[in-house]
Order: C-alpha cells, then sequence, then structure tokens
C-alpha cells in the first residue's frame, strides 16, 4: 500500500546536522538532511556503513551519542522534537515512536519474559493495569505471527530462534500503536526466507496502521522491493533521492549506480568500489565522492556540489544517464583439477543437552552430515537460521563435541591429544560474524596478529610487527592501522584483520561463519574478491557458512544445502543453481534469485 497524505507528513526533518565529539572537538557526521515521510510511506536510508544512515535514525528520538551536538529541525506531526525537552521526549518514544534494532537478542532483557517486555511500554504510557497489558501483549504476538502466543509470551528470548525474536521486537516496538517506526537494519543476520517474512510482516502492518516507516537497510534487494522512497546518503550527505522505481531502474549518482553494482547477484563476481570512505575527521567542503569517482573532473573539488532535479534529485555536476548495465551468470566457480583431498567428514553428529536439569536428554542440531573438500575448494554451507550450519563448522574445527570423524589429510583429528592436537588444529582457521566480538578491544592491531605469529614460534618482535605489516598488505590494508584499536576500525576493515589474523598460522582452510553478513554491499563485495584472490594465490581451501547464496555464489565450488540439521542437497556450484534437487534447495536459489536489485534483478 502506498503513502496516505495528510495535512502534514508524520515524520519532516529539515537542514538537520549532528556533530560528535572526538579527540575533543565537534566533528559533522551528518549535514543538511532533509526528509518527508507520509502516513503509510517507506522511506528507506542506504549508503555505506559510516554515511550517517543510523545517526540520521537516532536524531528523531534524541538518542545521540552522549556529546552530540544536534541542529535543524525535526517535527512528529505537529511536535517540534527539536525543542521538546527530556521528559516529553520520554513520553514519545515508545508511544508515537516506535523502534526495532539490528540485534534483537539485544535489544531484548534477557532475563525478562518476552510478554513482559511487550506489556511494559503500554503499562507505561496508556496507564493500563498488568492484566490487560499482558493480554495486549498476546495479542501482538499473534499478530506478528507468533504461533501459541499465550504460551510463547512466558519464554525468555534465548528460547526463539532469530527471526522469532525480530518479531517480537517488532510487537514491543507496535505496542503502542506509534505513528511512526524506525526499523535499523531489521534483518541483518537473518537468512533470506525469514528476511523475506519480517518485511512481509512490516508491509502488512504499516498497511494496516498506516504507520510512516524509516527504514535503514544494507539489503538493498529488500528496499527495492518495499520502500517507496529512497535516500542515498555518502559521507553524512545526501547523494541521491527520490521515488524507489526510478531510482533502482536508472540511477543518475555515480554513488548509487556503483552502490547497486556491488550488490550480489546470484552467480556473479560482485564489483566493488574503489578506495575507502573518508573519516569525518577528513572530510572536505567538495564532491566527497570524488576520489572513487570514475567520472570525476577537477571542478568536482570545488565545492559542495549543486542538487540536480530530474526523475531523482542527485546531487552531482556530472550526473549518468540510462539504466544498469545487465549481467549473465557466467561467474561460478570451477572446481580445481586434479587436487588433493585436503579434508573429509563422516556421520558428523552434534547434540546439545535439552537443559541443565535434564543432560542425559540430548537433541541432534546436525545429524549425519558427510562431506569432502579438496585443496583449493571452496564449499559453501547455505541454509536457514537453525539448520545446524554453525554446529558443523564448529565441529570440523574441533571446537565442540561431536560423533563421526573429521579427517585433515591423514590425521583423524578426535583421536588427537596434546601437542599434536594444538599442532592439527592450526592447520584450521576461522574467521567469525562479528570482529567486533572476535578481535579483543583492548589489542592494537600489531598485537592481535601477533598473537597468532607467536603461537606459531615466532618470538622477534620487529619480526612480529614485520609479518604483520605483511598480512596486512595480504588482505588490502595500510601498515598504519598495526597501532589502531578495533574500535577505531570500520566494519570492512575489522573484519580483513581478522581474516590477516586467520592467515598467520598459514592454514590449510578457514572456515568463516558468516562472513559478511554485518557488512555494507561495497564492504562485502571487497571482502568476498579477497577471498577470492587468497584462495587463487595462496590455494587456500574454505567452508564458508552463510544464509546468503547469493554472495557466496561466485566464490564456491560446491554448496551444501541444510535443512532441520541434515545435508539435504551438495552439488557443484553452476548444478545447484540451475537445478536444485530439494524442495529447500529450490526455495533458498529463488530467495536468491529474487535478490538482484536494478537492472539485474531477476
Amino acid at each position: 500500500p502506498g503513502p496516505r497524505r495528510m495535512s502534514a507528513p508524520v515524520l519532516a526533518m529539515e537542514g538537520v546536522g549532528v556533530a560528535l565529539k572526538r579527540a575533543g572537538r565537534m566533528v559533522p557526521a551528518l549535514e543538511d538532511f532533509s526528509v518527508s515521510i507520509e502516513a503509510g510511506e517507506v522511506l528507506a536510508l542506504v549508503g555505506e556503513s559510516g554515511s550517517g544512515k543510523s545517526i540520521a535514525a537516532l536524531s528523531v528520538p534524541r538518542l545521540l551519542p552522549e556529546g552530540a551536538r544536534l541542529s535543524g529541525r525535526i517535527r512528529l506531526g505537529t511536535q517540534d522534537l527539536t525543542s521538546a525537552s527530556e521528559s516529553q521526549m520520554r513520553r514519545v518514544r515508545g508511544a508515537r515512536i516506535g523502534m526495532v534494532f539490528q540485534d534483537p537478542l539485544a535489544a531484548l532483557n534477557p532475563l525478562m519474559r518476552v510478554g513482559t517486555q511487550i506489556a511494559e511500554p503500554i503499562i507505561l504510557h496508556e496507564r493500563v493495569g498488568r492484566a490487560a497489558a499482558w493480554a495486549r501483549a498476546v495479542a501482538l504476538l499473534e499478530e506478528v505471527g507468533i504461533e501459541r502466543p499465550a504460551t510463547r509470551a512466558r519464554d525468555y528470548p534465548h528460547q526463539f530462534s532469530g527471526g522469532m525474536r525480530q518479531r517480537v521486537t517488532i510487537a514491543a516496538a507496535l505496542a503502542c500503536g506509534p505513528e511512526l517506526l524506525i526499523a535499523d537494519e531489521p534483518v541483518t543476520g537473518l537468512d533470506p526466507l525469514n528476511a523475506q517474512q519480517i518485511f512481509a510482516l512490516l508491509a502488512r502492518l504499516r498497511g494496516e496502521r498506516q504507520m510512516a516507516v524509516l527504514l535503514i537497510s544494507h539489503d538493498l534487494a529488500s528496499v527495492r522491493r518495499h520502500a517507496d522512497a529512497v535516500q542515498v546518503l555518502y559521507a553524512g550527505r545526501t547523494a541521491e533521492r527520490g521515488p524507489a522505481a526510478p531510482m533502482f531502474a536508472a540511477p543518475r549518482h555515480p554513488y548509487t549506480r556503483a552502490l547497486l553494482a556491488a550488490a550480489p547477484v546470484l552467480g556473479m563476481a560482485p564489483t566493488g568500489i574503489a578506495g575507502q570512505l573518508e573519516e569525518p575527521e577528513a572530510r572536505q567542503d567538495c564532491c566527497r565522492f570524488a576520489p572513487r569517482c570514475a567520472f570525476a573532473a577537477p571542478v568536482c573539488a570545488q565545492g559542495t556540489p549543486p542538487t540536480v532535479a530530474g526523475a531523482t534529485e542527485v546531487a552531482c555536476r556530472f550526473p549518468r544517464a540510462g539504466p544498469m548495465e545487465t549481467s549473465g551468470l557466467d561467474d561460478t566457480a570451477r572446481a580445481p583439477a586434479g587436487a588433493k583431498m585436503l579434508l573429509r567428514a563422516e556421520g558428523l553428529t552434534v547434540r546439545y543437552a535439552a537443559g541443565f536439569w535434564r543432560p542425559h536428554l540430548a537433541a541432534p542440531a546436525l545429524s549425519d552430515a558427510n562431506f569432502a573438500l579438496h585443496e583449493g575448494e571452496c564449499l559453501a554451507v547455505v541454509g536457514a537460521s537453525g539448520s545446524g550450519k554453525t554446529s558443523l563448522g564448529r565441529a570440523t574445527l574441533q571446537m565442540l563435541r561431536y560423533e563421526g570423524s573429521v579427517r585433515l589429510r591423514d590425521l583423524v583429528l578426535g583421536t588427537l591429544r596434546g601437542a599434536a592436537r594444538r599442532r592439527a588444529r592450526r592447520r584450521l582457521g576461522v574467521v567469525f560474524q562479528d570482529p567486533a566480538a572476535s578481535l579483543n578491544p583492548t589489542m592494537d592491531v600489531a598485537a592481535l596478529i601477533g598473537e597468532a605469529l607467536r603461537l606459531g614460534g615466532e618470538r622477534n618482535r620487529s619480526a612480529l610487527r614485520r609479518r604483520a605489516a605483511e598480512l596486512l598488505d595480504k588482505v588490502g590494508l595500510p601498515e598504519a592501522l598495526l597501532d589502531r584499536l578495533p574500535a577505531t576500525l570500520s566494519g570492512g576493515q575489522a573484519q580483513r584483520v581478522a581474516i590477516a589474523r586467520a592467515l598467520a598460522a598459514e592454514p590449510d582452510l578457514l572456515v568463516l561463519d558468516e562472513p559478511t553478513a554485518s557488512l555494507d554491499v561495497s564492504t562485502q563485495a571487497a571482502v568476498l574478491n579477497l577471498l577470492g584472490h587468497l584462495a587463487a594465490s595462496r590455494g587456500l581451501a574454505y567452508i564458508v557458512i552463510t544464509h546468503d547464496l547469493a554472495a557466496v555464489s561466485f566464490l564456491a565450488h560446491r554448496v551444501a544445502v541444510l535443512h532441520w540439521g541434515r545435508i539435504v542437497d551438495v552439488q557443484d556450484t553452476a548444478s545447484m543453481l540451475r537445478n536444485p534437487l530439494h524442495p529447500h534447495s529450490a526455495a533458498l536459489v529463488q530467495a536468491a534469485r529474487a535478490g538482484g536489485v536494478g537492472a539485474n534483478a531477476a
């Protein structure tokens, strides 16, 4: 359903600027930002990490970091939020503005039943009794598609899957019937089938309730399908804005075109964007995309570019014209010929205890998995959330107990003990989804990589730093980052550091668990292309655990599909994309095929 025009928009932001405090001075993070969202309308903010999307969203409920300075004007209906007191804002948050965050597990209190968490804002804002609020919480759980809502309302967040937890956070955000819903990366980390369900749910609810929705998402395919309007941010400024249809059909700003070209397309190698987004401290009053733009001219370095009207408004002196180029399905990887067997898993089964008081009962998370991997080969393990992908990866890495056998060349890993086990495990590297969680925040990059090198026997300090710099160079990062802490790195930089650390031990196999799920499309393209280069140059083998088949389809030689803990389909990638043999494989391929954007959309 399209927007319903009213006398005043639900949200109007005019000339909004946000400056953040960094190293004792104020640094602009968002400049001259304006939007208008009507009832029932979805406006999507897109752009690379660090472009200012989340800062723009957080400025509406005034939840900016401490010390931030806000300028401009923000109106919710007829109420001016920029001049509202903190007590007035507390009455707005949760009542008139609902928020859905990226990580539902972090957004929900692990010690409270989900029904209590949904009922809490109802009691706070509407002054109703606990029984009535609980009844409304149960009804909301049913509205967002939770089965047996009266029973599940008494469960805790950890008892829900990722997709179900996100439904719970949506129910909590809708508890008081907000006029505006802010959804900040609501499907990051979810498999495509769950993501489709969440977006379909949001579309139904905003149509029924005529909510305005401010959506922030790296998932450009979902933005194309569900947004009425799109605003592209780059380095804190609007690059292009307008209706979604012309934006995706014929984007005018070179950055918008580059962003769409970087989006994953089934079977195609992604096209990265050269260069890096500048840090806020280094930004100049000019076209900030010019250093990365293939069409830049000397005049682009002279002042802020003017806004040019058309099907979309674009801040560019040389806007592009015409649709995006189309590409065929021709980049799927070919398995290396004559490669030796590297790893073989047989009857791999993982069971988790059913509970503290019933340790003798075990639920199989992975059942009788059999797969093999050759030198230099990439196996993509795909499936929905809860299908057993991570259990398979961690069993392969000897990180948990399992039944069956894992053989690395001539070694049966489960039978090794002591020094022999440690030596064998060094031949297996791992890269996790969230580099912020996997990198020690108190150690600089040199120490993080040096720790892995010391475990390999290197003790000389200067040699450690030299080898750490060499590893950074291999993953496309400058030596200057050696003295930086993880918190000062972008998501893409941190993930490259994690890859460099994994390479320090010179492993034969890397297991990558959702390595690009939390990255924007351009950074994702850069990381995937890096992995492809490392595989070709070093002969590395990969097991890539992912819910995004499109993102890894050009990298993987073979694909294994997991469903309810069992491998139901294994084929070479090209065959899997042409003729999936299992209904669940077909659903995943169809979801990936529907994930194209612009002219590459299926």
